[in-house]
């Protein structure tokens, strides 16, 4: 039965974060992607320390272990994963953001092998070669024009640098939960580690949001981005902790078929939703999901 409602989660969590790439392309049209990120750090403040305090006083349930995971996955998947996501969403657009974010698993698989001196099987090399081949035709769907051209491939390469940092979050998420700590902690700990972190680093260059001069369109898509990625959050915390990774991970990569579908039919106006785009989509989701189910055997 837990698998089964981890499953439900998985497919919840993938949904929402498809959601949440869209509303923040909106809303990079008209605010800059701190600010959008600002909102959205506030409003897991807002949500997740409350509800922490009130239903687990006076047991935490941390440990130094699970204090210094989610303080990791805070400064990891908080502020250098988003910030460079919504920045990469930015230049290139969610449809073609999503699938280069999807390639984290060649990252971990990578990582296997240079720290752990694990193998290359040939199941492996054949995922991480589709996640290439499928990122390639991503980042071939670019502008003809240089200006746009220069634009796009700064593009691409910010969400690469992204995709590095979202591939360790889960690692650090998963250690803290296996320490016991109850998953509204987590999230408060996360969501207050990056936070600070967040604006510290806003405050030291000049760029904290001024969220009183902004209108009511930009209000609008921001606290949108900001409600789905909580609701992201609570959706991907329960998965993980209900399920094993082997079946919560693979669900979740199919975000980039997600994000393609709901551009195709809202987006319209700013993407350009093509065959190749939504196959090279479609091969990245099918490397990833293959290649994160062998990293698990």
């Amino acid at each position: 039965m837990s698998e089964i409602n981890a499953i439900l989660f998985a497919v919840l969590a993938a949904l929402i974060v498809a959601m949440t790439s869209v509303a923040v392309r909106i809303g990079t049209e008209k605010s800059r992607p701190s600010d959008i990120l600002a909102v959205v750090v506030i409003v897991n403040l807002i949500v997740f320390i409350p509800l922490a305090f009130l239903i687990h006083y006076p047991n935490y349930g941390l440990t130094s272990r699970s204090v210094g995971a989610f303080i990791a996955a805070g400064i990891a998947g908080t502020v250098f994963a988003r910030s460079l996501y919504y920045e990469g969403i930015r230049h290139i657009g969610a449809s073609r953001a999503e699938p280069i974010k999807a390639s984290n698993p060649v990252l971990a698989a990578i990582a296997a092998v240079i720290l752990l001196g694990e193998t290359l099987s040939i199941e492996i090399i054949i995922g991480i070669l589709m996640i290439v081949a499928g990122v390639a035709l991503v980042s071939a769907e670019i502008a003809t024009d240089k200006e746009k051209l220069k634009g796009s491939l700064k593009g691409v390469l910010i969400t690469l640098c992204a995709s590095f940092f979202y591939a360790l979050d889960p690692v650090f998420n998963k250690m803290g939960l296996e320490e016991g700590t109850p998953i509204l902690v987590g999230l408060a700990l996360k969501a207050t580690a990056g936070g600070i972190v967040f604006f510290a680093y806003l405050w030291w260059s000049g760029k904290l949001p001024k969220l009183g001069e902004m209108n009511s369109s930009q209000w609008k898509w921001m606290l949108i981005a900001a409600i789905c990625n909580t609701g992201f959050l609570v959706a991907y915390f329960v998965a993980i902790s209900l399920g094993p990774v082997t079946i919560v991970f693979p669900i979740m990569q199919t975000s980039p078929l997600l994000v393609a579908g709901i551009s195709f039919l809202f987006l319209q106006r700013l993407e350009r939703v093509t065959f190749r785009l939504i196959m090279g989509a479609f091969v990245v989701v099918i490397g990833a999901v293959l290649l994160t189910l062998l990293s698990f055997v």
